[in-house]
This record gives C-alpha cells, sequence and structure tokens, in this order.
C-alpha cells in the first residue's frame, strides 16, 4: 500500500451535475472524516443515534449523505459520500468520494479542503497506477482504462471493455507460460539431468510448442492496423491540385459544412483538421491546400504545410478530377504518394457526375486503391465506409478478440517474437539446451513487460504519465 494518501477532481474540469473528489490510501477516511458530516439520519440508518460516530467506522461499499465543511465548521455544500475498504476497491487501498453538485469553483474549493486536511496531490493516472501496483489490474488492462476514456465508438469502447476484462492477458499468458515452463524444465535438467522426463524437453514438442506460440503474436501483430484505425484513429491528408474537390470530399466525410468550398482555385489555404468516424473508422481529417506552383506568400505556405501532411500522414486521400486529363501536377502527386514504402493510399476519381475520362488503370500503380465518385452524391460516403473498411482491415473487427492497444504493447511483441524465431531456428540447428535457454529467456522477458508482471518503474511512469489526473 502506498504511503502517500492522494485526492483529485475525478470528473471533467467542466461545469456539470455532479463533480466527484477522490481520495485513495491509508488516511483517506480520516482526511473525508475532516471535511464530511454525515446526517444524523444517515447514521441512525447504520444503526445507533450516531452521536461520536465517525466516519472510520463505517463500513465499506457504503453511502452517506451529508454536508461538506470547512474547518471552522462553516457548510460548503450537501454531498453523498462513498466509502470502499481496502483491498475492495478500485485502487486496493481505502477510498472515499465525495460526490458534490458539479460546479467548477465548488469542485476546486472541496479539492482545497481535502488536500489541507492531510492529502497530496494526485499525479495523472496515480489511482490506476496504485491498482497496478497492488494486483488490481495489470499492466495491459490499466491502458485499456485511458482506452475507454478516449474510446471515439462503440467498438473502440467494446474493445476497450474486452482488454480491460483481460482479453489480451489470457492471450499473451498462455505464450509466456509456455516458454515459462519450458525455462523451468532447463534449468531443472541443468541440475538434475536424470530427473527429467524426456518428453518435457523433446525438441520436438518444444518445436510444435514455440511455433504455435510465435503464431500466436504473429496473430496479434497483423490485427495492430485495424485496431489502431478504430480506437487511436488514423492520420489522414486530403491532398490534390486546387479545385479537384477536396474541401467537398472533406465535407462530405464529416457529414457537415466544415470546409469552406468555392470554385475559386486556392479557396483552401491552410490546413483544416477535423475527426471523423466512418463506420468502424476513425479518419483525423486534414483538408490541405492545392498542391502547385503559387507566386502567393500566404498561399505558398498553405502549400507546404500540404507537403508536409502528405509527408507524414499514415493514409493518403489524393483526389483527382476525373473530367480534365491528367496534368504533370497530377503525375507528380502520384509519383509522391507512391514513393512511401507501405503506407495506405487511395486515388479519387471525383466529379464522376460530369464525365470521366481518368482511368483507375493510369492511378493504381501508384496507390493502395482506386475509387471514382462524385463527392457531391451523398452516397460517396457509403462508397468511401465500404472501401476503407477493406483497406484498412477492420470490416471483421472483432472488439471481444485480444488486440495489442498501443506501440508499447507491439513492441513488447515484436521482441518476442525474435527472441521466438532464434529458439525455434536454434532446434532446427541442434542448439544445446543450455543455449536454446538463453532464448526461451528472451522471449519470456518482454511479454512479462507486456503484462507488467515484470517492468522497470520508467516503464510504469512512461505509461501512468499518459493519463488524465483523476483516474
Amino acid at each position: 500500500m502506498a504511503e502517500r494518501t492522494v485526492a483529485a477532481i475525478a470528473t471533467p474540469n467542466a461545469a456539470g451535475g455532479i463533480g466527484i473528489v477522490r481520495i485513495s490510501g491509508g488516511d483517506a477516511l480520516s482526511v473525508a472524516s475532516k471535511v464530511f458530516v454525515p446526517a444524523k439520519s444517515a447514521l441512525t440508518r447504520l444503526g445507533g443515534n450516531g452521536s461520536g460516530r465517525i466516519l472510520a467506522d463505517v463500513p465499506g461499499y457504503t453511502a452517506l449523505f451529508g454536508t461538506v465543511v470547512e474547518a471552522n465548521g462553516e457548510a460548503v455544500d450537501q454531498a453523498i459520500c462513498l466509502v470502499f475498504r481496502a483491498p475492495a476497491s478500485y485502487t486496493g487501498e481505502d477510498v472515499v468520494e465525495l460526490q458534490c453538485h458539479g460546479g467548477m469553483y465548488l469542485m476546486q474549493k472541496v479539492l482545497r479542503l481535502v488536500l489541507a486536511a492531510g492529502a497530496e496531490p494526485a499525479g495523472p493516472g496515480e489511482f490506476t497506477k496504485r491498482a497496478f501496483l497492488n494486483g488490481k489490474l495489470d499492466l495491459s488492462e490499466a491502458e485499456s482504462v485511458m482506452n475507454m476514456i478516449s474510446a471515439h465508438g462503440e467498438q473502440a469502447a467494446n474493445a476497450a471493455y474486452h482488454a480491460l476484462e483481460g482479453s489480451l492477458s489470457r492471450e499473451i499468458r498462455s505464450v509466456s507460460d509456455v516458454f515459462i515452463a519450458a525455462a523451468a524444465h532447463m534449468a531443472a535438467w541443468a541440475d538434475y539431468p536424470d530427473e527429467i522426463y524426456e518428453e518435457e524437453l523433446d525438441y520436438g514438442v518444444l518445436l510444435a510448442n514455440f511455433r504455435a506460440a510465435y503464431d500466436k503474436l504473429d496473430a496479434l501483430t497483423k490485427k495492430f492496423d485495424a485496431g489502431q484505425a478504430i480506437t487511436e484513429g488514423v492520420e489522414t491528408a486530403i491532398v490534390g491540385r486546387p479545385n479537384v474537390g477536396k474541401s467537398t470530399l472533406m465535407n462530405r466525410l464529416l457529414q457537415r459544412e466544415r470546409s469552406i468550398v468555392t470554385s475559386i482555385a486556392g479557396t483552401t489555404r491552410d490546413v483544416v483538421e477535423e475527426t471523423a468516424r466512418i463506420g468502424n473508422v476513425v479518419l483525423r481529417l486534414a483538408d490541405t491546400a492545392g498542391l502547385h506552383e503559387s507566386e502567393d506568400v500566404v498561399e505558398s505556405i498553405g502549400i507546404q504545410m500540404a507537403e508536409e501532411k502528405l509527408e507524414h500522414a499514415d493514409l493518403v486521400l489524393a483526389v483527382f478530377d476525373g473530367s480534365e486529363p491528367l496534368d504533370d501536377a497530377d503525375q507528380a502527386l502520384l509519383q509522391k504518394v507512391g514513393s512511401v514504402e507501405n503506407r495506405k493510399s487511395i486515388a479519387i476519381i471525383n466529379k464522376s457526375d460530369l464525365g470521366n475520362v481518368v482511368s483507375e488503370e493510369e492511378l493504381s500503380p501508384f496507390v493502395s486503391a482506386v475509387i471514382t465518385l462524385s463527392a457531391k452524391d451523398p452516397d460517396c460516403y457509403e462508397q468511401m465506409r465500404m472501401l476503407l473498411e477493406d483497406l484498412l482491415g477492420t470490416a471483421d473487427f472483432d472488439p471481444s478478440a485480444a488486440m495489442l492497444a498501443n506501440e508499447r504493447q507491439l513492441d513488447c511483441v515484436h521482441r518476442a517474437m525474435a527472441a521466438i524465431q532464434d529458439a525455434i531456428l536454434g532446434i532446427e540447428s541442434g542448439l544445446t539446451m543450455d543455449a536454446l535457454s538463453v532464448c526461451v529467456d528472451d522471449a519470456i522477458a518482454p511479454l512479462l513487460e507486456l503484462t507488467g508482471e515484470s517492468v522497470s518503474d520508467t516503464i510504469i511512469e512512461q505509461v501512468f504519465a499518459t493519463f488524465c489526473v483523476g483516474k
């Protein structure tokens, strides 16, 4: 149990019907008793007349109505006090939540009273970090908490929920258990070679088990991009020369008027950024200035920003005017889009309502997919949804399945897979058991790091630094 008792506002920094100040630690009840006075009726309900009864006597999973007071006894607000006893709490410590009226000034005042009563300010994600340190969650489950909070849609929320329930943890442990068992047998063999059954260290059995474990991890990596598209979103640049319909497409994908649309070339001079959820896919869209040569100083800045978005985007929507033949600017754009390996890109032949003189065959060598449409047509939204879900692999997304949530987890899996591959090659080449055990240990370490069973303080701090204060 952590020595410090900490407190923070656990609700958003905005006015609302209810605001919550959360207190966690060994002195949580003592601190709360200095600022909260239960109503006599609340204590009577628990037994007795309430005289001399303090908050520390209240059992866990109890809600009390009462008053938040200042040190001089002056009333601040009516409140409900929720009491949770260790270890049956979110953090595994004694926890008290004061539910007050959700005014911003009021919540700050209640927090100040709690801090003056002996609590210390909680850091980002400190409550969840304590839950992890006290064994209530493993590290991957703790990371899913923030994914729950930041979910953009139903699929993202479902995926985060199942991760919180242990879908990824179970999959990773099913792999790590294979290598932990192998390591144990190898260690025992080194000390007592005559007492280890031959089948426990049979090279054929080990090879089959290691290959099956490798395949499990490989399947997780192959689903990573699809999962990120749903949970984190995809950095998407809409590019093209002036007046090809980029802003019209942006508005259609957003299903509202966001970008200004005119027939005047160069209307969009800045980068217009918005987030759009299209089916299961979240796109962080950037509508950029038309790519062309310009002597206008302001427009040139916008074009430079467009070039930067094109360079760094994870997904490019390259828009072309299908009613006109491809010009030099179009050809230059195709070369730039096609120059980045393994990046998803879609060539959009727009203005199909005006007739089409551009063939898909002209564009397909440079991009991942080609589609012909009219951004003015509401039906193009559904066309784009189907294409995006197919291209990004989200059409058959199963939120209940194990899924890697972030780059940290992906890196752990990649390091484990590299070690497993070494172990497989070692078995195939007749590596001695002593040498093979090194590969096995190298596979175990990143898997335990992923779940937090063996992880450095630095990594723990990095994980929880991304959390909001109060969670």
